[in-house]
């Protein structure tokens, strides 16, 4: 306990970047040939360094949060690195901005990068520190199957499938037609195998009735799950469409703090759920969600922030998929690896 009494925040830098893909996007949510994030480096007093990074997706909005995270950081220097209470000081700070978007993405930024200096300090993996124990965690690669041409499925699906000897993968659907989709998920089958297990995303692209429609018509086919296909606060029609369908709902990359994921059970919107490290609010909200999840046996995977959301899983009860995507890796000193369909933390 003396060691943390004794290591403050001393000065914090952070840098935007623009990263390109190798990947474009093509989705309903639009088109991005680059992905943008803020990195965060919190300097103490000592040799510690805690560093986090957020994946804000607009680069136009990167000066405005970058501000933010000064403005909220600049609060806490000379303090201590004391995780909840910094968390608490955060929130209320942030309460006349809003506890949604950028106030959150700010005190999140900090928040990841505040349990990595304390882990680091305590010279322990975050898992580890957590009282987890560090174990392969199966991953999927959701880095391709955008809304591209038929044509072009098969030949990506095998080489997505090759890059980490995955066992399941992510495509877009929600095209002109149910049957393209099929279409275009037996070509997944054909290019990567048909024992490859597939995970589906329509991206909110969907009416209520259309949804409803659009997932009988691909129910039972075989796909894991269908992902948020109407839009993400629609609470009560998401549980109008689980309760019409077969194959899991899962929704979750949109919740917004911890009264979204609540929001979301009350109205049993979903059957599972894939919070995201930034909108969720950080380490001290995951670990909130994670408890929550283990008392109503939900599900939990990841969305995005492979990094730090793997030693997130090793602390999650209800622990299922990690999402894999490599667009961080240009900003990494060391990346992570998939490895026969699992990422391996490195110690």
């Amino acid at each position: 306990n003396n060691l943390m009494i004794d290591i403050k925040i001393s000065s914090i830098n952070i840098r935007g970047v623009n990263v390109p893909l190798n990947i474009p996007i093509e989705s309903h949510l639009g088109t991005f040939d680059n992905w943008p994030y803020i990195c965060l480096d919190i300097h103490t007093n000592s040799e510690v360094i805690g560093r986090s990074y957020i994946g804000p997706y607009l680069v136009e909005q990167l000066p405005s949060i970058a501000h933010c995270i000064k403005s909220l950081s600049d609060r806490f220097i000379n303090k201590t690195l004391s995780q909840y209470a910094i968390y608490v000081e955060g929130m209320r700070y942030i309460s006349l901005l809003g506890y949604k978007g950028i106030g959150l993405y700010a005190l999140a930024a900090l928040d990841i990068a505040i349990w990595d200096a304390v882990s680091k300090a305590y010279n322990m993996p975050l898992a580890n520190y957590l009282g987890g124990e560090i174990r392969p965690l199966k991953t999927y690669n959701s880095k391709g199957l955008w809304l591209i041409k038929n044509e072009n499925i098969a030949k990506e699906a095998e080489a997505l499938r090759k890059e980490g000897n995955f066992s399941a993968i992510k495509m877009r659907i929600g095209r002109e037609s149910f049957k393209q989709d099929l279409v275009a998920f037996k070509e997944v089958k054909r290019g990567a195998g048909e024992d490859v297990l597939i995970l589906s995303d329509y991206n909110q692209c969907f009416t209520t009735k259309e949804a409803i429609r659009r997932c009988k018509e691909l129910d039972n086919i075989g796909f894991f799950w269908f992902e948020e296909p109407i839009k993400f606060n629609e609470y009560e029609d998401l549980s109008k469409i689980c309760k019409s369908i077969n194959t899991p709902i899962t929704i979750g990359e949109n919740f917004h703090g911890i009264p979204d994921l609540m929001e979301a059970i009350k109205n049993k919107s979903c059957d599972m759920i894939m919070p995201d490290l930034m909108r969720i609010g950080g380490v001290t909200n995951w670990l909130k969600l994670a408890a929550i999840s283990e008392a109503y046996n939900i599900e939990v995977s990841t969305h995005l922030f492979p990094e730090v959301s793997s030693h997130l899983m090793m602390v999650t009860p209800t622990a299922e998929w990690l999402e894999w995507v490599d667009w961080q890796n240009p900003i990494l000193q060391e990346p992570y690896q998939v490895k026969n369909g699992y990422l391996n933390i490195p110690n």
